[in-house]
């Protein structure tokens, strides 16, 4: 999955952006927890780090 795709699924699953580090990581809050989610634009995310994220953020 890109990464910019994973970014567009957190904000529809409803996390807000808390706050982005530099230009390659982005945070985002929902509920009190924190998810930090990598920003490369079209780079795909290694398939066990988007595994992680997306079961963190309770997409699964």
């Amino acid at each position: 999955m890109k990464s910019s795709e994973l970014n567009r699924k957190a904000v529809q699953a409803g996390w807000m952006l808390l706050y982005q580090d530099g230009s390659s990581h982005r945070y985002y809050e929902k509920e009190g927890k924190i998810v930090c989610i990598p920003f490369h634009g079209s780079k795909e995310v290694p398939t066990g780090t988007c595994n992680k994220i997306i079961k963190q953020l309770r997409l699964k």
